[in-house]
């Protein structure tokens, strides 16, 4: 984060978030997970997003939304592991909290039988602590909303990463104005 202060980041980013059946990497599993392709300066390049059998209970509905009817069909982490390391590959990989992302990232790739994409990684949530100083908070719905960023279907993996490109996006233009304001990619 402090090379950012002087100089933009030079990697296109892959921003990730995933929806789980529990908080435990070692014994709750991903059942949603989603990729947001960004540009160096945050803007949009694709997107991509797919639900994953987690072979057992979705865990809290309540909060996510997704049913065992809405997991039927829906292929194990083994059968995504490669498209996802392809669509990190080459890329700063940014998530907000990532230490839970990546800790169920790793837990998945290893019950694969693979290893886990290492590459460079940014925390939005860490960064945001950084430009956002003195915000009432740091979660993502509050550094979207200090940004200006609308925030919906929270806890949706394919929305909350579209959000966390955004606030990317936003601090990244913050820590360096362009010289020509555009939109942000999703706001």
């Amino acid at each position: 984060m402090r090379e950012w202060s002087t100089q933009p980041p030079s990697l296109p980013f892959a921003v990730l978030d995933v929806e789980t059946t529990g908080l435990s990497p070692a014994k709750d599993r991903i059942i949603e997970i989603a990729v947001v392709r960004c540009a160096p300066d945050g803007s949009f390049l694709d997107e991509w997003s797919t639900l994953v059998d987690p072979g057992r209970d979705p865990g809290p509905t309540h909060i996510h939304g997704i049913t065992a009817s809405d997991l039927k069909g829906a292929p194990a982490f083994e059968d995504i592991a490669e498209e996802l390391r392809a669509r990190l590959a080459g890329s700063m990989v940014a998530a907000h909290n990532l230490s839970f992302d990546a800790g169920f990232l790793a837990a998945e790739f290893q019950r694969a039988g693979s290893t886990t994409p290492d590459q460079p990684a940014v925390c939005t949530l860490q960064l945001a602590r950084h430009v956002l100083k003195g915000n009432e908070g740091y979660s993502l719905a509050a550094c979207a909303a200090a940004l200006g960023i609308d925030h919906p279907n929270a806890h949706r993996a394919l929305a909350d990463t579209r959000v966390t490109a955004s606030v990317l996006a936003a601090m990244i233009a913050l820590l360096h104005p362009p010289s020509d304001q555009g939109a942000l990619p999703f706001g």
